[in-house]
């Protein structure tokens, strides 16, 4: 169990360093590759959202063809090549002479290099699907051992396992919080990241010999069961349903003697019972017929489909935290004193603030009668959007009062500006729309997966976390898309010039953000009237689950 327990802390510690050191990657696109903050903020974007949507197809491959086991050897091993990758593809690992950190240094090998790489560490991301699972299926193994062999403290047993598991992560946190911000060679950054995943995997990769894993197979995908309703419904679009189909003795009811609701009754067809089928026909019968408890629970994973463009519109609003917002705290004063403070602090606001505000939403929620419960996601929800509200407000407000400092040294607007001249107004005056973004992300991941988990089946609560973050990553790559359409509206007319210039102190980011605040200000009231017409069972279990529970 000490084993596991190591495992398990290591690769957490992974993913912290892996975080907080590739939060600021907008810095390293502007400062070193020298390129735009629009064009810099795309690859950014792009690459977060494909990273947040893929954990969505792993989850339905580990579950249907690989297992855990196998899934998580595939994402630990790919994304420690990509940050080796990472590593090679900065300047001073140039083959050539020219090994500084300026654009001329970076060839086109690198940047293949560190496309990559940043490929390779968005498929690195599906150990996120399979590392508790798996640990989950290792604890079960020890629990069975020791009670066969009648040793019941041997379950307990693993306080030094998990003392040198937490020690492990204090480590990656101080090397990534307070060591590597101060580290000027992005290589060294880079490459002890690199070193700590490499160290990840061998300590992983040494259960095989001390400690064999158990391997489960593939235990089957609920989402196998969406698809299957969907194709067996098509295949039998020309049947016609009874009239009095809840009682009809050709609908296949499986033994839970759920009822057919009236809404998407199109997919009623795929529980209509053919006649018995040939013997080689029957191997395929599982994809031509499904129960009324399949089909029902297939019903109630698209109710909620309206509600997927909210989800996408959170995306446009989660993307500044790590692109702007960090290119803004970039070009402004980083001293407390005497003292330089590293960007990195604006990770433990907002991270901060979003573990606050969800210990505050949890509290209030357990004060309130159960009956009550149910509707606090959907309250949150709103409460949420209206932070993002006000974030996207506070943020436009603070870059006016950023570019009117900056117009009055006008050296600060050239394309390189000086390193010698720095902009007198401190960056701490972006902690209001930091602590905002953690609220509004912190108190939407808690309520959008307690929607889920009330209005979707219990055989897709694993999928609920991994579907919310995959839409917001589809709304984070989108920004880049918003950002083209803004730009172009933006410049039309002879006079007028584009809001995203070469750099953010050229730029008028404070007008996209207005645009965002409208933006956020429409997703409220979009999401208020979806919300309106949820279903009932979304809100309030159907009368035979309350019956089954008591």
């Amino acid at each position: 169990m000490q084993h596991f327990v190591r495992i398990i802390t290591v690769l957490t510690g992974l993913d912290i360093l892996e975080s907080i050191i590739l939060w600021v990657m907008q810095t390293y696109l502007t400062n070193v590759w020298k390129l735009s903050v629009s064009h810099a903020a795309g690859i950014i974007n792009v690459w977060n959202g494909i990273s947040l949507f893929l954990p969505i197809p792993f989850a339905f491959f580990a579950d249907s063809f690989l297992g855990n086991f196998y899934t998580l050897l595939f994402s630990c091993s790919v994304d420690t090549i990509g940050l080796m990758f990472l590593t090679v593809s900065t300047p001073p690992f140039n083959i050539g002479k020219c090994n500084k950190y300026d654009p001329e240094c970076i060839g086109r090998t690198q940047k293949t290099l560190f496309y990559i790489s940043l490929a390779l560490m968005s498929l690195g991301g599906a150990s996120r699907v399979s590392q508790f699972p798996f640990f989950e299926e290792q604890e079960e193994k020890q629990e069975d051992e020791a009670m066969n062999s009648n040793i019941k403290n041997k379950i307990c047993d693993c306080s030094i396992g998990q003392q040198l598991g937490c020690l492990l992560v204090v480590v990656a946190t101080i090397i990534g919080g307070f060591v590597l911000p101060f580290i000027k060679s992005w290589s060294i950054k880079f490459g002890l990241t690199a070193i700590f995943s490499l160290v990840a995997l061998f300590v992983f990769l040494s259960g095989l010999v001390w400690h064999p894993y158990i391997r489960k197979g593939p235990q089957g995908s609920p989402l196998t069961t969406i698809i299957r309703v969907f194709g067996a419904a098509i295949h039998k679009k020309s049947k016609e349903l009874p009239e009095d189909h809840n009682n009809a003795k050709n609908l296949y009811m499986s033994d839970d003697n759920v009822q057919l609701t009236r809404s998407l009754r199109c997919l009623d067809k795929a529980a209509i019972i053919l006649p018995t089928p040939s013997e080689d026909e029957q191997k395929k019968l599982k994809w031509h017929l499904c129960s009324v408890r399949e089909v029902e629970d297939t019903k109630a994973c698209l109710q909620l489909a309206p509600l997927w463009i909210t989800f996408i519109l959170c995306g446009l609003v989660s993307s500044l935290g790590n692109t702007y917002f960090l290119e803004q705290a970039n070009h402004m004063n980083q001293k407390l004193g005497r003292l330089k403070v590293t960007i990195l602090i604006f990770y433990l606001f907002s991270s901060g603030a979003g573990f606050i505000f969800r210990y505050i939403y949890s509290t209030f929620k357990g004060w309130l009668p159960e009956n009550y419960q149910k509707y606090v996601p959907i309250f949150g929800i709103a409460f949420a959007l209206i932070a993002s509200i006000f974030c996207c407000i506070t943020a436009a407000i603070v870059e006016n009062r950023r570019l009117k400092v900056i117009r009055s040294i006008p050296d600060l607007l050239k394309d390189n500006p000086p390193k010698n001249i720095k902009i007198p107004m401190t960056m701490f005056w972006l902690v209001p729309q930091y602590m905002l973004l953690g609220v509004f992300t912190g108190i939407t991941d808690t309520c959008f997966e307690e929607l889920f988990k009330t209005g979707y089946p219990s055989s897709m609560n694993k999928y609920m976390q991994y579907f919310k973050v995959g839409l917001t990553g589809i709304g984070t790559a989108a920004s880049y898309l918003s950002v083209y359409i803004v730009g172009k509206v933006s410049e039309r007319g002879a006079t007028r010039k584009n809001w995203f210039q070469h750099t953010i102190n050229q730029s008028r980011i404070d007008r996209y953000y207005w645009t965002l605040a409208v933006i956020s200000s429409l997703n409220l009231f979009l999401y208020i009237f979806i919300a309106r017409m949820l279903p009932k069972p979304i809100l309030e279990p159907p009368e035979q689950e309350k019956v089954e529970e008591s």
